[in-house]
C-alpha cells in the first residue's frame, strides 16, 4: 500500500473530510489532497501527524502481512473499479495472511478499522474474518469488530455466482452470525 493509500483509508476510515482533517492537523487542504493522490510524498514527520490526527500512528512492525485497512482499502477499489472476483481475492489473501501470522500480529494487522468497502457484504465478512482469527488465537478483538453491523439478509460470500447456500457446509460462528455464509473449508486456504 502507498503513502497516498495508506493517509487517504486512514482519513476515510474514521470519517474525516480533507478540510477537517487540514483543520485538525494544521496542514493545507492542498497539502493533504497533493498527499493522498500521490503527487508529493511527505515527510515522515508529516505523515505521523496527519496519521495521527486521523486516529492512528506510524509504526514499525516485524510482519509484511496485510492489514485490516489495507485490506478494505483494496477491496473498496477492486468493487469500484467493476472487479468483484479481485475483491474476493483481497479478502482471501487477508484471510491467509491472519493465518499465518501469530496471535500478536494477528492483533497488530486488526487493531486499526478498515474504512467501508462500501458493499455490507463485505464489511461484515472484514469484521467476522477478524474475530474468526483472533478468537482462534485467543486474542483480544478490536472495538471495530463488534461496531461492524451484519447483513439482515444472508449472503454467500464468493467470487462464483454459481455457489449458493445450499452448497456450503459449515459456517463459522462469526460470519453466521453477520449474515456472511462461507464454507469453513473456504478459509483453509494456502
Amino acid at each position: 500500500m502507498t503513502i497516498a493509500m495508506l493517509s487517504e483509508a486512514a482519513r476515510l476510515s474514521r470519517g474525516l473530510s480533507q478540510s477537517a482533517l487540514a483543520d485538525k492537523s494544521g496542514h493545507h487542504a492542498a497539502n493533504i489532497s497533493a498527499i493522498e493522490s500521490g503527487r508529493r510524498v511527505p515527510r515522515v514527520d508529516t505523515l505521523d501527524r496527519i496519521l495521527r490526527t486521523s486516529g492512528a500512528r506510524l509504526a514499525i512492525s516485524p510482519t509484511v502481512r496485510t492489514t485490516a485497512l489495507e485490506a478494505g482499502a483494496e477491496i473498496r477499489r477492486a468493487l469500484r473499479n467493476g472487479d468483484p472476483s479481485q475483491a474476493f481475492r483481497t479478502w482471501l489473501a487477508f484471510n491467509d495472511d491472519l493465518a499465518a501470522e501469530t496471535p500478536t500480529h494477528r492483533v497488530v494487522l486488526t487493531a486499526f478499522p478498515p474504512q467501508s468497502t462500501g458493499n455490507a457484504l463485505y464489511d461484515a465478512a472484514l469484521a467476522a474474518l477478524a474475530e474468526y482469527r483472533l478468537a482462534e488465537a485467543s486474542a483480544p478483538l478490536p472495538d471495530w469488530v463488534g461496531n461492524t453491523p451484519g447483513l439482515v439478509q444472508p449472503r454467500v460470500l464468493t467470487d462464483s455466482q454459481y455457489v449458493t447456500a445450499g452448497d456450503l457446509g459449515v459456517v463459522p460462528e462469526p460470519f453466521r452470525r453477520r449474515g456472511v455464509l462461507i464454507d469453513i473449508d473456504s478459509l483453509q486456504g494456502a
